[in-house]
């Protein structure tokens, strides 16, 4: 989901008709095109202050189809560890002398 600062407004000699605040969907933003959840405003700083105020409300999000471009691909499955028991034991923090004040 990207931040309000990282939204470019369009290029000079760029004339949209209107630019539509996507909150969900596979991609979120402001865009000069419709599509998915949005909204039309006739400016850019009202798509930005509108977009912004949804952003800190927690109300943006990508909603990718399974499958489709934005969809994230599998993570490799990471590689087997070849820890010795020692090496394992020596991570685990030494409870002895706070057990021997428990009472039972």
């Amino acid at each position: 989901v990207p931040a309000p600062i990282e939204i470019q407004a369009p290029r000079a000699g760029m004339d949209p008709e209107g630019f539509w605040v996507v909150t969900v969907g596979q991609e979120v933003g402001i865009f000069y095109v419709c599509g998915n959840i949005q909204k039309s405003y006739p400016s850019f700083q009202k798509a930005l202050e509108a977009y912004t105020t949804m952003y800190n409300e927690g109300r943006v999000r990508a909603v990718p189809i399974p499958g489709g471009p934005f969809w994230p691909s599998p993570s490799p499955p990471s590689p087997t560890s070849s820890s010795t028991s020692d090496d394992l034991w020596s991570q685990v923090e030494d409870l002895s002398d706070t057990m021997s004040h428990c009472e039972l």
